[in-house]
């Protein structure tokens, strides 16, 4: 068994609508076992009848008993697999919510050192595969626990010799499925990880898709998915290949034990210490011992597919909150300044005991070499970075005890390239403020300079534009962008590289946007591009994550 996976299996069935499930599971192994019991006392006495020569009239009320304790039996079986069912819907559906309110607090700084495609790879396949441990590795747990042994305590009663050798060697087949559990473990944590590099790999190459196809590189990118995907192959075959072998081998080690057991109770049958009824009740109880035994190896291996995904799905909401300032945010058009800000990734600075001054209604751009610090100045301003030394202060407000939901409600981001989603026009434009009225939304497009090509879209704002913006150029989403950044009416506006990839003419009506959007604004904006810096107040220029003097840019 992996490490800590006890542990999971317990956290995960903790969760909102799977806490009932092991009690609920637990009576309805008490009632199964009840209604196996009457259901072979049954028949063992209509088999007895019929040696006796008892007259077929009197049989017809034994074996409607024996049917409808089958079917009732059935249907508990069935009422618990049913139960089970919803308690994982609800658990995954419960994982899943916790899991991206736990991001989304975090903030973007949550995934950075993780691979996209193995956080992707925990919040759809990892969580899907929590059903293995709630839907089939609970109820087979519990039934496992509970039947054999009101089975065994029935047979002690009935035979205790035949007793006494199933409380004997039911324990040694749980150790030997403990044992196999162990190596098999492993080979499940491998599994896992072979898919989370396979879904980090997938991910990486469709981003870089047009530039290793541009370089004649996809062939070789494709070479490095086929050797992920043939490890991952190989793992699932080594777990698969010891879940056939544990199966196998519980399967013989209960045959064997049921024929000893049916061999001890022949020959007392033989010798007359043991009544004729009672020998076949206790022959025919035995396999009901050993069948849970024997459920529980699968739903054993099922569960260990599930813990490695749900260990890691744990390990991503154990990650501690950031702390959260309750303080409001102050009203108007705020100045914000940076106090000696020094911001460390991996050991080194990002920003080095920057010193900026962001004046109410100004308009700075910010300049600078690539890794200079300047999208970090970006994220510190966002709250989604926060600094190691040093204070962010608005309005003479430390920013780390504002209400960051409420500062960021204050504040619009717009980034190099901005996400839409696959809605409408429309609804991209009220990512920025839901309730807005449709006037207000096509009023925002046109102080974008958007309202044009909108207008010659097949159905107008309310045309869909495809997944991330697909059926719009890249002016178009930007324009797009910025108009939802006018709907927020944000005091505070940073944005981050506008104009990096259009050509001069969309540059030119993309700037005539934002000389709209700064309007009344405190607006940063990072910049490696001459057009963008007329229209700002000042220009300050950032070298090694420090602010180095520079003259005006208007």
């Amino acid at each position: 068994m992996a490490r800590g996976a006890g542990g999971a299996t317990g956290r995960v069935l903790a969760l909102a609508g799977a806490r009932w499930l092991v009690p609920a599971c637990a009576a309805l192994a008490v009632l199964v076992w009840a209604l196996l019991l009457a259901q072979w006392a049954l028949v063992a006495h209509v088999v007895v009848a019929v040696v006796d020569g008892t007259p077929p009239a009197a049989l017809p009320a034994p074996l409607a008993g024996v049917l409808a304790a089958w079917a009732a039996r059935a249907g508990a079986v069935a009422a618990r697999d049913l139960l089970a069912a919803r308690a994982s819907s609800a658990a995954r559906r419960t994982a899943r919510a916790r899991l991206a309110r736990a991001l989304l607090a975090l903030g973007p700084d949550a995934v950075v050192g993780e691979r996209a495609g193995e956080v992707a790879s925990t919040a759809t396949e990892g969580v899907a595969r929590l059903d293995a441990v709630v839907a089939r590795f609970v109820p087979g747990a519990v039934t496992a626990a509970v039947v054999p042994v009101l089975v065994a305590g029935t047979v002690l009663v009935l035979d205790p010799p035949s007793g006494l050798l199933l409380v004997v060697t039911g324990p040694l087949l749980v150790v030997f499925l403990w044992l196999v559990g162990t190596r098999a473990a492993q080979a499940a944590d491998r599994q896992w990880e072979a898919l989370g590099r396979l879904g980090a790999l997938l991910v990486d190459t469709l981003r870089a898709l047009p530039t290793l196809v541009a370089y004649g590189r996809a062939r070789g990118s494709a070479d490095w998915l086929v050797r992920t995907g043939e490890a991952y192959r190989a793992s699932t075959m080594r777990v698969l290949r010891t879940a056939f072998l544990s199966g196998f081998v519980l399967e013989f080690g209960a045959v064997l034990c049921t024929a000893l057991v049916a061999v001890t109770v022949g020959v007392r049958l033989f010798e007359g210490h043991l009544g004729f009824e009672r020998a076949l009740l206790v022959l025919l109880l035995t396999p009901e011992f050993f069948a849970p035994l024997r459920a529980l190896g699968g739903d054993h291996h099922a569960r260990l597919e599930g813990v490695p995904a749900a260990e890691r799905l744990l390990a991503l909401l154990d990650r501690p909150q950031p702390p959260r300032g309750t303080r409001p945010v102050p009203a108007g058009v705020p100045g914000v300044r940076l106090q000696g800000v020094v911001v460390r990734h991996d050991g080194q600075a990002a920003l080095d005991g920057l010193d900026l001054d962001l004046p109410a209604g100004s308009r700075t751009a910010l300049v600078g070499p690539s890794g200079a610090g300047k999208s970090t100045v970006a994220r510190v301003l966002l709250g989604f970075t926060a600094p190691d030394e040093g204070a962010v202060l608005v309005d003479g407000v430390p920013l780390a005890e504002l209400d960051p939901d409420a500062w960021r409600a204050r504040v619009a981001y717009v980034p190099e390239r901005p996400w839409l989603m696959p809605a409408s026009v429309a609804d991209n434009v009220r990512l920025g403020r839901p309730g807005a009225s449709d006037a207000e939304v096509e009023a925002a497009l046109a102080a974008a300079h958007a309202l044009g090509f909108v207008r010659a879209l097949p159905r107008g704002a309310a045309t869909p534009v495809g997944e991330d913006g697909a059926l719009l150029s890249g002016g178009e989403r930007l324009r797009v962008a910025l108009a939802r950044a006018l709907v927020k009416d944000a005091v505070l506006v940073v944005l981050d590289e506008p104009t990096s990839q259009l050509d001069p003419e969309g540059e030119a009506e993309v700037l005539a946007a934002l000389d709209a959007l700064a309007r009344g604004r405190t607006v940063l904006t990072v910049t490696h591009r001459e057009a963008p810096l007329a229209l700002h107040d000042r220009v300050v220029v950032l070298r090694d994550g420090a602010a180095v003097p520079s003259g005006a840019g208007r």
